[in-house]
């Protein structure tokens, strides 16, 4: 018996790791041509297709099953019913009565992230935003940092048409989402790696991989870039810790005159731009300098 397990309203099949057992969708039609084995986009486990059906699904297919065998048993039983004779002392009828197995209906779960493969174009969905690709293995975060950048670029073109009070906090907001798209892209990149390391103080995650690895964060910039990026990442720390107020700790840092001290720090839409564009080369160096294990 054959049970057809059909895709959500968005062309999407639900999916279950039978190791980590955590849910995922894909779009099948999609990705590699053929029946590639499936990944886990969180645990990375792999296996053939039929590994990966939900509890919900295989529930679904069981009722199905025996929606139709009961069905076919009560049809049966029901051409064996027949009524007393009236006309005999003793006679014996009996009525088939019941309805078949119910069907375990389910509706596939909302996740967060819906992603399309930049390496086989196979369209999935997964809870978070960092996973490796079912299809092909290839994990995103570098696909995820960079998607994410071009949304704090799109907030700087918001502030070019916005009245100067609110251009000046999207811009601030900005900085701060350029850190912070760099800092989760690191974390998660990783995370696999016997030892942690945050990238939201950018120096101090370059002294830990150099020490850790060998890797150098800031090979890929020549000086003058790589100073630049410190210093943003300066900027975003006042923005998060001192309402952008200038400290001691930001003029010994930065290098910048001691007479800024007690004032705001300036922030550009140019500065974070610069700075996007020098995240997405070093994400890139990282991506490639650090494999994960």
């Amino acid at each position: 018996m054959q049970v057809t397990i059909n895709p959500d309203a968005d062309g999407y099949t639900g999916r279950e790791c039978p190791t980590c057992e955590k849910h995922f969708k894909i779009k099948f039609g999609t990705g590699l041509p053929g029946e590639p084995d499936c990944h886990c986009p969180y645990c990375n486990h792999t296996g053939p297709q039929k590994e990966f059906w939900t509890k919900q699904q295989i529930e679904y297919a069981q009722s199905v099953a025996m929606h139709q065998l009961s069905g076919q048993f009560l049809a049966q039983l029901k051409k064996l019913e027949r009524r007393p004779d009236p006309r005999a002392m003793i006679s014996i009828g009996f009525t088939v009565k019941g309805s078949p197995t119910p069907i375990a209906y389910y509706r596939e779960e909302e996740l967060e992230e819906r992603v399309t493969c930049a390496a086989c174009t196979m369209e999935y969905t997964i809870y978070g935003a960092f996973g490796f690709c079912p299809d092909c293995g290839v994990h995103n975060s570098l696909q995820i940092v960079n998607a994410n950048f071009d949304l704090v670029l799109k907030t700087l073109d918001l502030a070019q048409a916005a009245p100067a009070n609110l251009a000046t906090k999207l811009i601030g907001n900005a900085l701060e989402d350029a850190v912070s798209c760099f800092d989760g892209f690191g974390r998660e990149h990783c995370a696999t790696q016997p030892f942690k390391v945050s990238f939201q103080s950018i120096e101090g995650a370059k002294d830990k991989l150099l020490r850790e690895t060998g890797f150098d964060l800031a090979g890929p910039l020549d000086a003058a870039a790589w100073g630049f990026v410190t210093a943003q990442f300066q900027k975003r720390h006042l923005l998060a810790h001192k309402l952008g107020i200038i400290d001691a700790d930001y003029v010994s840092k930065t290098g910048c005159a001691p007479s800024l001290l007690g004032r705001k720090v300036t922030i550009t839409d140019g500065d974070v731009r610069t700075l996007v564009a020098h995240l997405r080369t070093l994400a890139e160096g990282l991506y490639h300098g650090v494999p994960r294990i």
